[in-house]
């Protein structure tokens, strides 16, 4: 991509968000001029992230960090007025049994481990005690997926898709903990909605432990580098092991992804 286009379409995204922005606070203007404010649970969010020719890519389609991390702004009257922040793990699953905890309403269930025939389950949980507390400890990890091909690459060496009806053959699972992005890439049935652990075509491995100025720290894939091999066997157990076994220590179970 010219240098010049890069920036006409950064601006042009930047000045998007500038626009959104501006477009809360007058939502949230009319809401205290109603008088709304002082009894509405406010939550802010994004459903994905976006590169800007981060790793040569465009737009969502990724499990990089710039793509799958992102705002999760929640305000409640009483308890956040001070305003407050968390370094702890919490995902998108979470809002729904947050708001239903936060509104005196009944908490929904977990998932089983099997929920195919369960009607309604959530695999979130509250995350109003981190108001209360936050640096209370909490989810060990937070999970994406992401398929390959949609509309992407077909063939890797040593590997030859085999096309079906539903496109998806590789299936990118990955999980950020408090110091690493861990993802492996998996032969996916996609009537099964499965993924292959035997069969596993990539690893993606990037560290988090030194944080620098800029967002995007996943420029260095080490996950075939030397020194690492202790830390890509407990990952993978861990990535195994599923959302269940991340949970914060009141709700922790194992279970696969």
């Amino acid at each position: 991509m010219p240098e010049n286009i890069t920036r006409q379409l950064r601006r042009a995204y930047y000045a998007a968000m500038t626009y959104t922005d501006a477009q809360v606070g007058k939502v949230l203007e009319q809401l205290s001029s109603e008088g709304f404010d002082e009894d509405t649970i406010v939550v802010l969010w994004g459903d994905h992230g976006w590169q800007l020719g981060e790793h040569g890519e465009w737009g969502k389609y990724t499990n990089f960090e710039d793509a799958v991390r992102v705002p999760f702004l929640l305000h409640v009257p009483g308890v956040t007025d001070a305003g407050m922040k968390t370094d702890a793990l919490v995902e998108l699953i979470d809002i729904y049994p947050t708001l239903t905890d936060l509104a005196g309403l009944p908490q929904p269930e977990l998932c089983p481990s099997f929920s195919h025939n369960i009607s309604e389950c959530v695999e979130g949980v509250s995350v109003a005690p981190l108001l209360k507390d936050p640096t209370k400890q909490w989810k060990q990890a937070a999970f994406s997926q992401y398929p390959r091909p949609n509309s992407g690459i077909y063939y890797l060496p040593d590997h030859k898709y085999v096309r079906s009806n539903h496109s998806e053959q590789v299936m990118g699972y990955t999980m950020r903990t408090d110091k690493w992005r861990y993802t492996e890439w998996l032969h996916f049935n996609a009537d099964t909605a499965m993924g292959n652990w035997s069969d596993v075509w990539g690893k993606e491995l990037y560290d988090h432990t030194n944080a620098t100025v800029d967002f995007n720290d996943e420029n260095m894939n080490r996950a075939y580098d030397r020194g690492f091999e202790g830390v890509l066997a407990q990952l993978h157990d861990q990535l195994m092991e599923g959302w269940r076994a991340a949970l914060p220590p009141a709700y922790a179970q194992t279970d696969d992804v």
